[in-house]
């Protein structure tokens, strides 16, 4: 999609989604949300089944977990199981989880460039990811669920991460997983850069048209110059 018309443009600031982008944390997100089901004494549910329900936030995530099958939830029911999925997840969240083939030598080859983080993801546990993976100093600025009013699609994390840069954003790449990355790109005019490896299937990234869709992570290297 636009491999052409975007392959070597300059490149002013990458932004990067965190799940199922730079991170491969499937699994145990779906885990722990398995883990809060047990705790209603619902049956669990296929690991893949919930990883699919990931990439509108914590509580979304929630919402449908605990929904699976028809069930009806309450707001009490979704606010204690967030309680038990995130005391889960805290203590296991790098049980799985890694970096995805080829970030950490993309991080090091654009490293000239101010690279940022914005995710729906809650801060803890970004925090926790990216310093257990030992990439945190990588990023000069991360963007969590909480840091802003509005989540992807909504644009405001993408202007977070960009505040004090004046950088045009036609030379900002926005890079992620989920309908959600593009949409916020789209709603500042930056480049948009969908990945087939991550957590969304690849046929429902190409249908969301990103501005272009790359099958590795190392592919951004071959696209976009570094200075």
């Amino acid at each position: 999609m636009g491999r052409k018309k975007y392959k070597g443009r300059r490149v002013a600031a990458f932004i990067f989604d965190l799940d199922g982008t730079l991170i491969d944390s499937g699994r145990d997100i779906a885990i722990a949300a398995n883990f809060a089901r047990v705790h209603f004494e619902m049956p669990e549910v296929a690991l893949a089944e919930l990883i699919s329900y990931i990439g509108d936030g914590v509580s979304k995530l929630m919402q449908r977990t605990l929904s699976h099958g028809g069930s009806m939830v309450s707001d009490e029911m979704v606010k204690e199981g967030l309680m038990v999925f995130r005391d889960h997840y805290g203590r296991h969240c790098l049980d799985n989880t890694s970096l995805y083939p080829g970030v950490l030598e993309v991080l090091m080859h654009f490293r000239q460039l101010p690279m940022m983080v914005a995710t729906n993801k809650p801060r803890l546990f970004t925090d926790q990811i990216l310093e257990g993976l030992h990439v945190k100093s990588a990023f000069r600025r991360i963007v969590a669920a909480e840091d802003v009013s509005h989540r992807k699609p909504d644009p405001a994390s993408l202007l977070a991460c960009l505040e004090g840069l004046e950088v045009p954003p036609q030379e900002v790449v926005v890079v992620g997983d989920h309908a959600n990355d593009f949409l916020a790109a789209q709603a500042i005019d930056a480049i948009s850069v969908g990945v087939t490896y991550g957590l969304t299937p690849a046929g429902l990234i190409r249908s969301a048209r990103p501005d272009l869709v790359i099958d590795s992570f190392r592919e951004l290297t071959e696209l976009f110059p570094s200075r």
